[in-house]
């Protein structure tokens, strides 16, 4: 395969200034235009460019804060960005341990770039990266992965937790809604579970856009019709 860097779209996310210049330089020289090269110095600020820009690949830190390069990787891969849940995604490592290879291997990430990046590999890792096949769009199988960090146990089970406890402390009323009438963003009042019983997300979780997408595209492999829902407020929804 043979990559077509004119149109190639990146992110990089990385706290050290020194280590993004390399790469945008090293990126420029491949062919890949300014415009196309988007830069973010922490999770966090890469999460908000991912929902305000399309990019076809990340190349990202992995000890960054206050959202690490692995909690990045999940938050895509479970569809809380609006680029594609699948998307290409390679790290940036002074090292990597065995248990975070296994972890980024679990969360489907395409390789690790040793910092600093020579050029020949950089290359080297865009191709395969971009020529590999993605995985199938689930953003539900990825949901139960601890990344074992404090922002990850809040995000993904705390946050659901005080959610839950809150709709049971206010008796918050619930309704049953059709797939085709559910809206991103929505609050789940029970748990969301697949037509074998397989739970997806747990009840006080927020759907978002990617899994409402990906259960009316893939309906045979879900069997999701309906879901029960917080009740939006007078004047909400």
């Amino acid at each position: 395969m043979k990559l077509a860097y004119d149109k190639l779209r990146v992110l990089v996310v990385d706290d050290q200034m020194l280590v993004r210049s390399l790469i945008v330089r090293t990126l420029r020289e491949l062919g890949v235009s300014e415009e196309n090269i988007h830069q973010a110095v922490d999770g966090a600020t890469a999460k908000r460019a991912l929902d305000a820009k399309t990019v076809d690949i990340v190349l990202c830190d992995l000890q960054m804060e206050p959202i690490n390069g692995m909690d990045l990787l999940k938050e895509i891969r479970c569809g809380m960005t609006l680029n594609a849940s699948t998307l290409p995604f390679v790290f940036l490592s002074g090292h990597a341990e065995r248990e975070v290879i296994l972890l980024a291997a679990r969360l489907h990430a395409d390789g690790f770039v040793i910092k600093p990046p020579k050029p020949a590999e950089l290359e080297r890792h865009l191709l395969e990266a971009m020529s590999r096949q993605r995985p199938e769009p689930d953003p539900f199988a990825y949901c139960n992965i601890p990344t074992g960090t404090r922002h990850d146990k809040y995000l993904f089970s705390e946050l659901i937790a005080e959610a839950a406890q809150r709709m049971d402390d206010d008796q918050t009323p619930v309704e049953s809604m059709t797939l085709e009438q559910v809206k991103a963003g929505s609050i789940l009042g029970a748990d969301l579970r697949s037509q074998d019983g397989h739970l997806l997300l747990q009840r006080g979780a927020v759907i978002t856009r990617t899994q409402l997408r990906v259960l009316r595209e893939f309906g045979d492999r879900f069997g999701v019709t309906s879901m029960v829902l917080v009740r939006p407020q007078d004047g909400q929804g």
